[in-house]
Formats: C-alpha cells, sequence, structure tokens
C-alpha cells in the first residue's frame, strides 16, 4: 500500500542528516516531502488513518462522509456563503453555524412539527443532528474545516454548521397587503446601519418586545451577514424583513397603512411620551447611525423623539437607544 504523505515527510526527514556541509541538501529534501504533504492534502485525500477516525465516530448506524480538508468543494462554498452577500442572494442560501442557534431559528421540532430541511450539514466528531432540522447531504468534519465553514477563528460551542434557505423578505407589496388588515402595527426602520452586530441586536430586540417588522433602507448592511446572524440570535428569522428603496417608499407605505412615523433623533425637543406611543395603534420608528445620524429626508418626514436620560450624556449606541425606544413603544393594546 502506498505510503501517506505523511508518514513519507516524516521518513525523509529522519533519514535526511543535517551537517553544516549538506544543509542546504537537506533543505531541499524537507522542502520535496513538505510540498507533496501540503499537495496532497488539499486535494482532501486521506487513508485509512482518516477511513479509520471516520469509522470510530460512525457508532454502527453512522455512516456520514468524513471531509478532512478545507479545500473540499462544499466547505468552500459554505465558507464564500458566510462571506459574500451577492453569492448568498444568488444561491438564496444563508449558513447557521452551532445547533443552538438553529433552535433558536427554528424550535426543537415537537411532534407533529415540521422539520426545516438543510441543504447540507457539517456535525463535529461528536455531534448529532439537531432536533427539528433534516438534511439533504450530512458530513463529519474536525475542527478546522468546522471553522472554515462557519468563516469563525474560535470553534467554542461549533458543534454544526448547515446551509439554510434564505427567510422571504417581503416586497413592498407585500408589506402593505399583510398588515392592512392588522389592528395593531410595530414596524422597525434602519437607515445607514451599516454595524452588523447593531443591526442583530436590534432585530433580536425587536422580536423581544414584540414588534413585528424590520425595515431595511439603503446604507443599511445584510441581515445575513454571519455577524447579523450571530448577534440577531434567530430573530432574523422571525421577524418579518421587508427592503426599501427609499425613505420616501417607506413613508408611502406608512402613509397606506395608517402609521405614526418616529425618528430617533438625540437633539429632539421631547421625549418619548411612552403612554402616547404604547397606545398608537400602528408605529414605525426609524434609526440611523449614531456618528451619521439620519437624513434629512427621515427627519423632515416623522416626529423626532429622543431616549429620556437623566445622566449627562450626548448620545447612544443605535442598539442601546433602539432597545429602550422599542421597550416604551412597544404597543399595549394586543
Amino acid at each position: 500500500m502506498m505510503a501517506h504523505p505523511r508518514a513519507s515527510f516524516i521518513a525523509t526527514l529522519a533519514r535526511t542528516r543535517v551537517h553544516p556541509t549538506s544543509r542546504s541538501t537537506a533543505l531541499e529534501a524537507s522542502a520535496r516531502a513538505s510540498r507533496a504533504y501540503a499537495a496532497s492534502t488539499s486535494r482532501g485525500d486521506y487513508d485509512d488513518a482518516y477511513d479509520d477516525r471516520r469509522r470510530e465516530y460512525s457508532n454502527g448506524d453512522d455512516d456520514y462522509e468524513y471531509v478532512s480538508s478545507v479545500e473540499n468543494a462544499a466547505v468552500k462554498r459554505l465558507a464564500k456563503l458566510c462571506k459574500n452577500r451577492k453569492f448568498r442572494d444568488e444561491e438564496r442560501a444563508v449558513v447557521l453555524a452551532s445547533s443552538t442557534l438553529m433552535r433558536e431559528c427554528f424550535g426543537t421540532g415537537a411532534l407533529g412539527s415540521t422539520k426545516t430541511r438543510a441543504r447540507v450539514l457539517f456535525l463535529s466528531d461528536t455531534a448529532s443532528v439537531p432536533p427539528g432540522v433534516d438534511a439533504a447531504r450530512v458530513l463529519r468534519a474536525p475542527e478546522r474545516v468546522m471553522k472554515k465553514c462557519a468563516g469563525v477563528a474560535n470553534a467554542d460551542g461549533l458543534d454544526v454548521v448547515g446551509e439554510f434557505e434564505l427567510p422571504h423578505v417581503l416586497t413592498r407589496g407585500e408589506f402593505e397587503k399583510k398588515y392592512a388588515s392588522k389592528a395593531t402595527v410595530r414596524v422597525l426602520a434602519l437607515e445607514g446601519v451599516q454595524d452588523p452586530g447593531n443591526l442583530g441586536t436590534l432585530a433580536r430586540t425587536a422580536v423581544a418586545f414584540g414588534w413585528d417588522a424590520l425595515a431595511l433602507l439603503p446604507g443599511t448592511c445584510d441581515a445575513f451577514n454571519d455577524k447579523a446572524m450571530r448577534a440577531a440570535r434567530g430573530a432574523t428569522f422571525r421577524i418579518d424583513l421587508v427592503v426599501f428603496d427609499s425613505f420616501d417608499a417607506l413613508k408611502t407605505s406608512a402613509q397606506t397603512l395608517g402609521m405614526d412615523m418616529y425618528a430617533a433623533e438625540p437633539d429632539a425637543s421631547q421625549d418619548v411620551n411612552p403612554e402616547r406611543a404604547q397606545s398608537t395603534p400602528r408605529a414605525c420608528l426609524v434609526l440611523g447611525t449614531e456618528g451619521r445620524g439620519l437624513s434629512d429626508e427621515a427627519l423632515g418626514g416623522c416626529q423626532p423623539v429622543a431616549v429620556p436620560m437623566a445622566g449627562d450624556m450626548e448620545s447612544l449606541n443605535v442598539g442601546i437607544a433602539g432597545g429602550v425606544l422599542m421597550y416604551l413603544m412597544r404597543s399595549t393594546t394586543r
């Protein structure tokens, strides 16, 4: 049987004596062995040792393919989905990393409920397919491959990585039709929020306080960015998303639905009135970034409101300010 490149590499080093007079020869031999080993592993090859490891975790019933190389096509596909928005949009796919995140997105697959299907699922050596999820293809992989799939540097808690279909994003017409007959509506609109951590945090907070939809205006980052997904903790799959190509388009939809529009503005002449805001049947809160703030169109088309603050502080991070305002403006008439 042909020796594994790793063994050949070690044997080459053992045979090569590094004396001052032959140092260049030794280095050349070592380099050749290194290149042979690297070339083999980059092709994703593995011999009996890898087969033994795959069988070790099979437990008799587990016949999943074991992927050991980060150059595997499925691994590279997930890595690209994590980092490339255009590719995500073209493939209508998103990567979820960890069984905890999958549970937060889809639930636990209770008896009688429909399971969510993954296009492909990577499992760590000791992980199982999460409850509530099944997959067209299941593979096992070591830690370094799992990290590559998830686009992260730290594998703590990274037991499962999967590719799933993107949630449906409402068009403007679908948004208006869905909310036309609802008695109470709460919409959070983000304009120019480019930090994915802030976007994810705001989505998570909106779900926690019972807000209905997240509207994304120009300049806002992708809600399915891997960092945004981790910060949202499943909220992106549990709130309606709608994209508007301008603030004027959002304002027109708000008028169609009879929504009162509020804009978070640190210099507003008045703080938000919780009693009035909570009793308002339909409301839309527009947030911008801490540094650039909202556009003139947004400030001119909304009622500016500020976060009540007892201390002397000029402004708050948009994730914090948005959370406070969403709590104060949550509907109490549902």
